[in-house]
């Protein structure tokens, strides 16, 4: 292309389509920048990545002041030149701050940390591991959208997806399900204090159940999930806790054992049931298990059914992008519904009740912006 054609396509501008109340004028050139904020978001995203897996974060934030790279290098044991790259991505994106321009030298403001840290609730780097661990599959994903190309994914291809969502959902419910959202359900804390039996499906490594059954030591908690790898793993965590009241198994949500029938008071799923080949199914077998009167808890990402209604959703091109990545192939991989992230409340809604749920309430979860609760009862 010619510099006179280059510079005549940066100058285009682009109508918004008639009848969209947002219309207006656009150029080439600011549609390119915005596209370029978005890949450059993007290539941030899996330094940083690497800089939490490594223990960046963690060994800046162990610094009492500012610090060259080779102090930052020696603080972490790390070899310097690698440590230098990564700083350069994190000073120029603004995620530590250069304090002495001369000597160079960088510090991570102590109000970052709980951002960066992922330990803490509030961290985003176990996302940025999310996106890292997504990355690995989309060669995979892009054969998917072939007419004559595989149905989806297997869960085998996000070998470290456990490890990472267990960083996600340790941190996230510590803070948040004991003190925020069991006393939302009314008269569900006193249950637990005095025994019930309780399961959790698609469970991964198990946080919710690890965290309940610390607290409530008179109650029985169970949880399920199709990796048996995780399921081990949940088993050796309860081990290394000293926790006696935990059950861990291998089981196809949609295909629970037959002895079940009426076993529990409580059923929880977080983010869960939209990764199911047959959704449908899973809510009959919820329905199965519970006692008469018994509680399910649904937890999905907040949203609506129509692409259209989720226009202007903050959390809508992170929970699209997750699902594109991964939460449809996977399903899809057992040629099941494909249902995505954000189903949505239309579509939660009537799969419940055809399941035979009856819903006692949607509400907010408390703490947690992009999700919703579906709280049901047999």
């Amino acid at each position: 292309m010619s510099t006179t054609e280059t510079d005549h396509h940066q100058n285009d501008v682009v109508m918004a389509p008639s009848g969209d109340q947002q219309a207006r004028e656009e150029s080439t050139m600011e549609f390119a920048m915005k596209m370029f904020d978005i890949v450059k978001a993007g290539f941030v995203c899996m330094a940083m990545s690497v800089g939490s897996r490594a223990g960046l974060f963690e060994a800046m934030g162990r610094l009492e002041g500012p610090a060259t790279c080779q102090e930052i290098a020696d603080a972490a044991g790390m070899r310097v030149r690698y440590v230098r790259e990564w700083v350069g991505a994190m000073a120029t994106s603004g995620v530590i701050d250069v304090v002495d321009m001369e000597k160079e030298t960088f510090f991570l403001p102590r109000h970052r940390i709980p951002v960066l840290l992922s330990h803490f609730r509030r961290s985003v780097t176990p996302f940025c591991q999310l996106a890292d661990c997504f990355a690995q599959a989309t060669g995979e994903v892009v054969k998917c959208f072939a007419k004559d190309g595989p149905t989806g994914v297997p869960y085998s291809a996000y070998s470290t997806l456990q490890d990472v969502m267990y960083l996600v959902r340790r941190s996230h419910h510590e803070d948040t399900l004991v003190d925020h959202f069991i006393p939302t359900i009314t008269g569900l804390k006193e249950k637990l204090e005095s025994g019930i039996h309780v399961i959790d499906l698609g469970c991964g490594r198990a946080a919710p159940s690890l965290i309940l059954a610390s607290r409530f030591p008179n109650s029985t908690f169970y949880g399920i999930d199709l990796d048996a790898k995780a399921m081990a793993a949940a088993t050796k965590e309860a081990a290394a806790e000293d926790l006696t009241n935990t059950y861990f198994e291998a089981h196809d949500a949609a295909k629970l054992p037959a002895d079940w029938s009426s076993k529990f008071d409580y059923v929880t799923a977080f983010d869960a049931i939209h990764d199911v080949a047959f959704p449908e199914d899973a809510l009959q077998q919820v329905r199965r298990i519970l006692k008469p009167g018994g509680l399910f808890s649904l937890v999905e990402i907040k949203g609506n059914s129509k692409i259209s209604d989720n226009i202007g959703n903050p959390f809508g091109p992170v929970m699209y992008s997750t699902s594109l990545l991964h939460c449809v192939p996977v399903s899809m991989h057992f040629k099941g519904r494909g249902l995505g992230t954000i189903w949505g409340k239309q579509s939660v809604c009537t799969m419940l009740q055809e399941a035979g749920l009856r819903i006692l309430g949607v509400m907010d979860v408390p703490e947690v912006p992009e999700e919703c609760h579906y709280l049901c009862q047999k």
